[in-house]
């Protein structure tokens, strides 16, 4: 695998990273609510499990771009004037 290709793949999961981070961020107000007593945990069952599932996918994500960075790239070819 070249040094493009896996820049290509950390990029691809650093958005997952960024887009579950900021669905998250826009759902925050729900434990706010739930910890102030306005709503309870079986109103957002569905939304805090989604929750989880977004931060699961942040956590696995993290994980592959750890692995992509310790992937030795496959050497450039040495361009030679003709």
């Amino acid at each position: 695998m070249t040094k493009a290709e896996i820049i290509e793949l950390i990029n691809e999961q650093n958005t997952i990273v960024l887009d579950r981070e900021a669905k998250l961020t826009s759902t925050d107000y729900i434990a706010a609510k739930i910890a102030e007593g306005k709503a309870t945990k079986a109103e957002y069952a569905e939304k805090i499990a989604e929750r989880q599932v977004w931060r699961d996918d942040i956590n696995a994500a993290k994980e592959e771009i750890a692995r992509l960075e310790a992937i030795e790239p496959d050497p450039e070819p040495i361009n030679t004037p003709e």
